[in-house]
This record gives structure tokens, sequence and C-alpha cells, in this order.
């Protein structure tokens, strides 16, 4: 069962330990070409795709993103994500994980099946349960947070901050919605990672590069045995969300048929 890692870009040489290069790869999909994928192989057999990903306007479509991963054979998508921190408790270097969020983008595409209405799922949990549970038994000194997605390109006024704190939101970034809610239509496992990297606009930024970098270096650190503690098949039910839309017939069987 192959994974996908959505991450900032990394060094060649910081992925070595998770497989021997294989092959790099860009995919065509109904919603424009996504990729390249790098493929790497560890020891253990289970390939792992790599994609740098971007939170911006003129980003792949994440349908597309998400079309090609499943097209490639993923099942698990574990994003890696730079993040604003709202919460004041936040500091840079701050790793932390989303237990919810809460969706401000404006023009990013809600769904694969504007026609059908078969991306009407419940987001309890919003992000998969096997991964988030990996990550806390690999990562423990990551926080919960809620997540709140943005589009950019520009940072949030002290104002907005203030405004997306006293919504709940512990931190702002740009990679993880829609993909989550879309990655669920498609009966994909999303789940994510982040480092605080920058403060929110009515904080003072201060400096804590090596912070970050440390935070980075845990991060891959923990990244194998996060992926070898993930169970097969997945106990989370995101693989067949989709079940009850197959069985009335408002999906066919063939998931490249969706949409």
């Amino acid at each position: 069962m192959r994974l996908l890692i959505l991450a900032q870009p990394l060094p060649p040489r910081a992925l070595e330990h998770l497989g021997a290069f294989v092959e790099e790869r860009k995919v065509a999909t109904p919603y424009g070409q996504a990729g390249p994928f790098a493929l790497r192989q560890p020891t253990n057999g289970r390939g792992i795709w790599i994609l740098p990903y971007f939170g911006s306007p003129d980003h792949t479509d994440p349908r597309a993103t998400l079309w090609a991963a499943k097209e490639l054979g993923v099942q698990r998508i574990l994003a890696w994500d730079s993040v604003t921190g709202l919460d004041h408790d936040l500091v840079r270097g701050d790793i932390v994980y989303p237990s919810d969020y809460i969706d401000w983008t404006k023009h990013q595409p809600t769904t694969f099946f504007a026609q059908t209405g078969a991306g009407y799922l419940p987001q309890i949990p919003p992000f998969c349960s096997d991964i988030t549970a990996a990550i806390i038994r690999h990562l423990p000194a990551a926080r919960p947070v809620v997540y709140l997605g943005d589009e950019g390109p520009r940072r949030e006024t002290a104002a907005e901050a203030r405004m997306y704190h006293l919504w709940g939101a512990h931190v702002r970034g740009l990679n993880l919605v829609p993909e989550t809610y879309l990655a669920k239509e498609l009966e994909l496992c999303f789940a994510a990672i982040g480092v605080v990297t920058v403060l929110g606009a009515d904080r003072a930024e201060g400096t804590a590069e090596g912070e970050v970098r440390e935070a980075d270096r845990a991060i891959l650190a923990a990244l194998p045995g996060i992926f070898a503690d993930l169970p097969a098949p997945p106990i989370c039910g995101c693989d067949h969300l989709q079940a009850g839309s197959r069985q009335r017939g408002v999906l066919p069987a063939d998931w490249r048929l969706w949409g």
C-alpha cells in the first residue's frame, strides 16, 4: 500500500533514509497535470511517493494532485506543512498536528462531485485517525491544533490574526484545505504534521531558525516509524467512505468515472 508525502522542498540527501530513489513521474488527470512525483523504495517494500507542494492561487489544482495520487496506487497521504502560529502559546519550531480545521478558502475547488452530491461526507474526524494516531505515538511533543486553511498569497493583518484566533484557530496554513476533504471524496487517508515557521501578524517575530531546522530533523527522523506503524489494511474507514454512494448507484464501481 503506497504512501504520499506532500512536503516542503527537501534536499535529496535528507530523504535517503526513506528509501532509494526509483523513478520520477508526472500524471495527467481530468484536472490538469500533477507532479513530478518522486518514488522512493524503503527496505520494507512499501513505496513512498514524494511531492513538493505549495499552497497558493497558482499551484496545481488540488483535485489533480489527489487524483494522481490515487492513480499511482496511493492510499495514505501525509502532508508536511509550514504554518503561521496564531495561538500565543506557540513559538517558531513547535511541531503541531491538525485535529480540526476551519475552511477560509474562497477560490479553491470544493468537491469532485458538483453534480451528484456524493461529496456530502461527514468531517468527523477531519483527518485520518490511523495516520494521526501514528504521529502522536512517534512525535509525542507534537501539539494538536485547529488549522485555519487560507489561500494567500499575502500574510494576514494583525486584526485578521486576532480574528482567526478568536474563532478558535491555533495556526494558519495554505496546504491542507480543501485537500483534506477532497481526499475523503476519493476515499484517501489524509493527515498532516506542521511546523510553526512564522508567528501571527499581531506578534513580534523574533528569531528561531535553529529551532525550525531542529523540528524538521525530528520529523524526518520520525517518518519511517510513523509509516511502519500504520495498520494494514486501514482501520480508519477512510477507504470506504463512498460505499453508500456506490451501493445506491450514485457512483460507479470504477473510481475513474467519478465526478
